[in-house]
C-alpha cells in the first residue's frame, strides 16, 4: 500500500540521514510495529498482534530486505 511505501522510505532516508534504525524506531515508536508486520508480510512469517513487539531490534538488513521487496530498491550503507 501507499502507506508501506511511506514508511519504507522514512526509514531508509533516515538510514542516508545517519540514524540506525532503532534510534530512528526510538524517535517514532508507532512506526516500529507496522515496519514489524511490513518485515513480517515480507519474509513470510505470520504476524499475530497478541503480544508486545517494542522489544524487537530492526536490523539495519531488516530495512534493506524490506526496501527491495517494498521499493525494488537495494540499499548499501557504509560505516
Amino acid at each position: 500500500t501507499w502507506d508501506d511505501v511511506a514508511l519504507i522510505t522514512g526509514v531508509v532516508d533516515a538510514l542516508a540521514g545517519g540514524y540506525f534504525p532503532n534510534e530512528y524506531f526510538g524517535k517514532h515508536p508507532d512506526k516500529k510495529q507496522k515496519f514489524i508486520k511490513l518485515l513480517c508480510k515480507v519474509e513470510g512469517k505470520e504476524y499475530k498482534e497478541t503480544k508486545e513487539v517494542m522489544n524487537r531490534k530492526i536490523r539495519i538488513s531488516d530495512v534493506s530486505l524490506v526496501a527491495k521487496e517494498v521499493l525494488g530498491i537495494n540499499i548499501k550503507v557504509e560505516l
